[in-house]
């Protein structure tokens, strides 16, 4: 694929589209016109006409691979975030965006997501709260699901004891993340 095609490719991809509608060749003169080209003309064996259906712009021998359908396989392994996170409504989201894996199956539920997501990464197979504000003690904090959260919380309460709550809640949130840590 040359530079032009590649340029519009990425720029018709980056458009959400919802609806295709046909327009009919009388109301669309160029796609009129193109189908109206070969009109009374000889037909040879390269012209393609002979086809099926028509193979890949760069093909010059027909169609080499004829694909009936593409789908998931069932059993196709999840990513270990995916279940990690499994049935956190927070984070679940999230991962599955940054993943990129559909989010939603509504456009409000998969905006809402990618809305969510934009604090977020994943570096070195975790999952990390990225932080935005200049005024935060550490740049980014692993996210974790609120049912580990508590078992930390009480690692570090047991760890430390009730000397100082403060310190054990800064130490705690200086490392790791989840809904209602505050």
């Amino acid at each position: 694929m040359n530079t032009h095609h590649s340029r519009w490719k990425e720029s018709i991809l980056c458009h959400n589209i919802v609806d295709v509608r046909h327009r009919p060749g009388i109301n669309n003169p160029v796609a009129d016109g193109l189908s109206r080209m070969w009109r009374n003309r000889p037909r040879t064996d390269t012209d393609g006409s002979s086809w099926s259906v028509l193979p890949n712009w760069e093909a010059s021998r027909g169609i080499l691979h004829d694909i009936m359908q593409v789908s998931d396989s069932p059993g196709f392994p999840s990513h270990h975030l995916e279940d990690k996170f499994r049935g956190d409504i927070f984070f679940a989201p999230v991962v599955r965006h940054l993943l990129g894996k559909s989010a939603g199956d509504s456009i409000p539920e998969r905006r809402r997501a990618m809305h969510r997501a934009e604090g977020f990464m994943i570096e070195n197979d975790k999952l990390w709260r990225v932080s935005g504000k200049k005024t935060d003690r550490v740049a980014k904090t692993e996210c974790v699901p609120a049912a580990l959260g508590f078992q930390i919380a009480l690692n570090e309460h047991l760890k430390e004891g009730h000397f100082n709550p403060d310190l054990i809640k800064l130490r705690i949130r200086d490392r790791y993340f989840w809904p209602g840590l505050d």
